[in-house]
């Protein structure tokens, strides 16, 4: 079995040196600008230097995200942290945007790039796409099942899975949830997490709730595949990935130490100790219930947890009682002074506090053992057999914060020491890489009267390396006679030697100092042939019926509808793990994948998320490419400053399509809330949602229709359809409308009113 890279997250500096010191391998880690975490603790300039030479030094690799959308006015900043990444020796970037994809690639052929999850790569078809980009690694989405994984390394690029960490009810890259009902958009790096929030689900037509186990119906569970590293390692995965930039460092430094632990021993052919008691210390530091996930088709009641969208820590104790302002617990496990600590309550209003008193007998005490029944101050009124939670151990965050003071494994380096009677010892250093430093003392070798310089006392003294991330190998001792020099003077040469060589370590890629940004040359496109005018995506045969006669182009991804009607337009799904095949002359792709698979004229949507002319160019050089929906996260403004762009660069106008009506995905989830509730959603193609209609309620009373697509994905659509101004409209670019909940004669009427709008417009 290959050694899994074990690739660690880095929300701030303490938590990278905890990853570090903890056996990551890699970590991943966010500047201030273009990073999915804006709310992490992130790294400026000075500090991302910083941690670059502290990873190197201790022989791990640092990624930089960059992996959220770029807006056309932030191309040249964008560019700019680019530049400044790779002068500083960063071993790769973690990209979405797909136009500065293609900028990197031309402008810095050498930097490695790899796909971020946000790409929505979830098919062997997307991995050789980005394969052929030039990317070295794949992200693959969060819900991919290990043997998709499998099929995926077949394709000979770098595989990156999550392991371990907060799941996303929705496919990366595709959640509009937070962007359009908040402003604060996920592809930006500022998600609100409002799948996070207590929902209903409810018949659309009549309001009827339906019966739930609890109100946060789009809350998963954190996933935990620790029990499952042997199989992930056999699965061809490249890199294992912790979930985590939002975590403090305790959690990062153990969560790290038990997965490099654990892959250690599966690759010795050993069983790791206490694999029980190893889980019980991660559900201390962070859980909201574990799943394996989506990797091990874990769903329904096994992949979400509707009772409690938070940490949820271990049970230690039941309530016996209260009285005076404090309850009584008998405990199950041991409680210390300084835990954390949660009692549930019914209407799921816990009470949630520090254990700063516990009593014994009515005396303070500092902790309290499994059997013992304590008091704990508790004003809010609590019923007896209420559970205890305890949400922080204090003294294992005290052994956490020990073990991640020193680094878990070390460099080991040689030493061989040289000199005569008269002249300075010199020091020279070798590490297992290959790096060389050299260091000299300030006094001069003398003749020794008694106890001259031999290896042992050498070794004794060159082997105190506690302080630093290495570990003595050998000692070469080939002074010239028996020589006597001061302890201070050998170990001050030892200090100077190491300080050189971590100096050396902490730089990979010293060419890169004298390279500059390549002048970047404009992609090889061909004028395109121009779209139609109008192009109206439906749902329903009752749809197709109304609009048949009209002179627009009709697409649908239902393929009843396909083969009942030859003049519409075949839309791939935008969840294809294996996908279909269409021989037709256009065709609408919906996700990345669809770039390899067909020769067909292409129209690419909103999916692959444009946002600025690099975006636009590189997927109009594809020779299949006939035309490119903007992303849905982009006002007209921002579309018409992309056209113009596009077309000072390449001297012609892009065909683009702007969506101008329908409701819009918010999400795109392989979990499905109306099978989960009404059966038990564990077997997919239930058809329910398609014979009653069914919405998610939030508490302010906001229904969001959901329904499943042709292959049994769940789409949750916003709460009224999105509609452009007229003086919004582009003329320039085709329409596109999507119809979904409309009938027969409300598509009609909508899709007739845009036919005379750009009648009019074009007429004018």
């Amino acid at each position: 079995m290959k050694r899994p890279e074990l690739l660690a997250p880095a929300g701030s500096m303490d938590a990278l040196i905890a990853a570090v010191n903890n056996g990551a391998d890699a970590v991943y880690l966010g500047s201030t600008r273009f990073g999915a975490r804006a709310y992490a603790g992130n790294f400026d300039e000075q500090q991302l230097r910083q941690a670059v030479r502290y990873c190197h030094q201790h022989e791990v690799k640092v990624y930089v995200t960059v992996n959220t959308l770029i807006f056309e006015n932030e191309l040249d900043d964008a560019k700019a942290l680019i530049d400044f990444l790779y002068h500083n020796d960063v071993d790769a970037l973690i990209v979405q945007d797909l136009g500065l994809v293609s900028w990197i690639r031309r402008a810095y052929p050498d930097f490695e790039l790899h796909a971020s999850t946000q790409m929505h790569i979830h098919n062997r078809e997307g991995v050789r796409w980005v394969r052929q980009l030039g990317m070295k690694r794949a992200v693959l989405a969060r819900e991919t099942p290990v043997e998709l994984v499998r099929e995926c390394a077949e394709e000979g690029l770098d595989l990156e899975i999550f392991v371990y960490g907060a799941l996303c009810v929705c496919y990366s890259g595709e959640c509009l949830m937070s962007s359009i009902n908040g402003g604060r958009s996920g592809n930006r790096g500022q998600c609100a997490q409002p799948c996070r929030l207590p929902y209903q689900l409810v018949e659309r037509d009549s309001g009827r709730v339906i019966e739930a186990p609890g109100e946060y119906l789009l809350s998963p569970m954190d996933l935990n595949t620790l029990d499952q590293v042997e199989e992930l390692i056999r699965s061809g995965a490249t890199s294992f990935k912790i979930e985590g930039r939002m975590k403090r460092p305790e959690y990062v430094g153990a969560v790290v130490r038990a997965y490099r632990e654990k892959i250690d021993a599966v690759l010795a052919g050993m069983r790791p100790a206490s694999e029980e008691g190893e889980q019980i210390r991660l559900k201390k530091l962070f859980n909201r219930g574990f799943t394996t996930g989506y990797l091990f088709h874990q769903s329904g009641p096994a992949l979400m947890n509707p009772l409690r969208p938070n940490h949820v820590g271990i049970r230690i104790g039941t309530v016996l009682s209260q009285r005076n302002g404090r309850v009584q617990v008998k405990l199950t496990a041991p409680l210390h002074q300084g835990d954390g600590l949660r009692i549930l309550r019914e209407n799921g209003e816990d009470i949630g506090f520090i254990a700063n008193y516990i009593y014994k007998h009515d005396l303070l005490c500092a902790q309290g053992q499994p059997g013992e029944i304590i008091e704990l101050p508790v004003r809010e009124k609590v019923r007896p057999e209420a559970a205890l939670l305890q949400t922080t151990d204090s003294e294992l965050m005290k052994e956490i914060q020990a073990q991640s003071a020193q680094p878990a494994r070390r460099t080991a380096v040689r030493f061989t020491i040289r000199g005569r009677a008269g002249e300075p010892m010199l020091l020279d250093v070798c590490d297992e890489m290959g790096f060389q430093a050299q260091a000299r003392t300030e006094q001069v070798l003398q003749p020794a009267q008694k106890a001259p310089l031999d290896t042992g006392r050498l070794t004794q003294q060159l082997g105190k390396l506690n302080d630093t991330p290495f570990q003595l190998e050998s000692v070469d001792n080939q002074l010239e006679g028996a020589l006597f020099l001061p302890v201070q003077q050998i170990n001050e040469a030892r200090r100077q030697a190491l300080d050189h060589l971590a100096q050396r370590r902490a730089v990979r890629y010293p060419e890169r100092a004298q390279l500059q940004r390549q002048a970047v040359q404009p992609l090889t496109i061909h004028e395109k042939q121009p779209l139609p005018g109008l192009i109206v995506q439906i749902e329903t045969r009752e749809q197709a019926e109304a609009l048949a006669e009209l002179p627009v182009q009709l697409i649908s991804s239902v393929p009843a509808l396909i083969q009942a009607y030859p003049q519409i337009m075949p839309s791939t799904l935008r969840v294809q793990e294996h996908p279909a095949r269409y021989e037709t002359e256009w065709l609408q792709a919906e996700e990345i994948g669809t770039l390899i698979r067909t020769t067909t004229r292409l129209i690419c949507t909103s999916g692959f998320n444009v946002t600025n002319s690099e975006a636009l160019a590189l997927l109009l050089s594809q020779t299949s490419v006939a035309g490119v929906e903007f992303s849905l996260e982009i006002n007209p403004i921002q579309q018409s400053a992309i056209r113009e762009a596009f077309k000072e660069q390449y001297g012609f106008s892009a065909p683009t399509v702007q969506y101008v009506y329908g409701y819009r995905d918010l999400m795109v989830s392989k979990a499905c809330p109306v099978n989960r509730l009404l059966k038990d959603g564990t077997k997919r193609n239930c058809q329910l949602c398609h014979q009653q209609a069914y919405a998610l309620k939030n508490k302010k009373g906001e229904l969001y229709p959901v329904f499943g697509d042709a292959a049994c994905y769940s789409h949750c659509l916003e709460k009224t359809p999105f509609e452009l101004k007229t003086g919004e409209l582009d003329p320039h670019s085709a329409w596109k409308l999507r119809l979904t909940l409309e009938d027969g004669a409300a598509s009609r009427r909508i899709v007739e009113r845009f036919l005379r709008i750009r009648n009019r417009i074009q007429g004018e």
